[in-house]
């Protein structure tokens, strides 16, 4: 798969954080520990700001030979200001990665694994980022099940395959409404080919398929689903951030709504060096962006 479009990893995000601190705080309240528990949501104020990364592998644990970060982006939840900012960094992004000389920013979590990349980012853009997330590709399939699949419009036939690709392309949908299953949703995420005006087509899709996620996992059969959501991602997702940490900040995006997101990409332009394509950030704006 070369692109994961990044509003369903956003949508994943607001998922975890969501189902996460509602499940802490269900927690807190069978233990009568709410009190404390709405104390210390009080007492953490300030923003929370988190590196996200979707790879294209099927797993982000225990391999010896990680892939490369499809999607990165950087998330600030304010609770302050009611907002939850998203800056999408490029994945040609030219940068220079510790150790590894200037080459693209994807290649960093390739060579280091999150770790890695967290360090070039905060070096390269002049952010302080703590944290790091990474979500793979069987956590994504398992949570669309967990909630009873999502309803979209399907806006034509699907039909793709790519037996090359990891995980393999298979790709059959047909046109039409639809309840999509974890493994169709993949399929509809990765459909790139069809759309008669291109990306917008393919971005205008998957936003629907994004919102329509969200009002899903806001259900109430979504919420009943929380604590195994949050065995899934304890299991299949990569992340420094401490669960307590997790669940005020999973409140905290609650408060905030979907109606509260905001998201931008870095400036910046395409050029080819050395016969290599890179996206040639700007260096001003972007870090302007990302100090915001």
């Amino acid at each position: 798969m070369k692109t994961f479009f990044k509003s369903f990893f956003i949508t994943l995000l607001i998922l975890i954080l969501i189902l996460g601190g509602s499940y802490f705080f269900l927690e807190s309240q069978n233990q009568g520990e709410a009190g404390q528990w709405l104390g210390d949501l009080t007492d953490s104020g300030g923003s929370f700001e988190i590196l996200l990364m979707g790879v294209d592998a099927r797993s982000t644990k225990g391999t010896t030979n990680p892939s490369r970060s499809d999607v990165m982006m950087v998330v600030r939840v304010d609770p302050v200001a009611d907002k939850i900012s998203m800056v999408s960094i490029p994945r040609d992004s030219r940068v220079e990665i510790p150790g590894y000389g200037t080459t693209k920013v994807n290649h960093a979590y390739a060579h280091g694994g999150a770790e890695l990349a967290l360090e070039t980012v905060n070096n390269n853009f002049g952010t302080e980022i703590p944290y790091y997330m990474v979500v793979d590709y069987e956590f994504v399939r398992r949570v669309v099940d967990r909630v009873g699949g999502v309803e979209v419009e399907v806006p034509m036939d699907m039909d793709y395959e790519d037996p090359t690709a990891d995980p393999p392309l298979a790709i059959h949908l047909k046109a039409g409404h639809q309840n999509l299953n974890g493994d169709e949703a993949l399929q509809f995420l990765r459909f790139r080919k069809g759309y008669k005006n291109q990306d917008l087509g393919r971005v205008e899709a998957q936003q629907s398929f994004a919102k329509a996620f969200v009002e899903k996992i806001k259900s109430p059969q979504g919420l009943l689903q929380s604590p195994l959501v949050l065995m899934d991602f304890l299991e299949k997702t990569d992340t420094n951030m401490p669960l307590s940490k997790l669940s005020r900040m999973g409140m905290s995006s609650l408060s905030i709504g979907v109606e509260g997101m905001e998201t931008a990409t870095l400036p910046g332009v395409p050029d080819t060096i050395g016969g290599v394509s890179y996206f040639i950030w700007d260096r001003e704006g972007s870090v302007a962006l990302l100090g915001e």
